[in-house]
């Protein structure tokens, strides 16, 4: 919820995001599992939505997902080369 209340303020998500992404390291999440969490949290949106999940609401969720993905995976991949060198 807070992704969704700040996504235009992304300094404001800084230090949750790099909470998540060292704890994705110290787990070993890897870029290939973001889409299955995408193929798993989209339907369950659905579900949860029932009858207001348009498809222009879905989309913007997938898309929200997305962007969120992209930022975390990025600083992980940071944090994982900072663990080899």
């Amino acid at each position: 919820l807070a992704f969704a209340q700040n996504v235009d303020k992304l300094d404001a998500l800084k230090p949750a995001i790099e909470r998540i992404a060292a704890r994705h390291v110290q787990t070993h999440i890897k870029p290939d599992h973001y889409p299955a969490v995408a193929n798993a949290l989209l339907p369950a949106i659905r579900d949860v939505l029932g009858e207001a999940a348009t498809d222009d609401i879905l989309n913007a969720w997938g898309e929200a997902y997305w962007f969120l993905a992209d930022i975390l995976i990025n600083r992980e991949v940071e944090l994982y080369e900072g663990q080899v060198a």
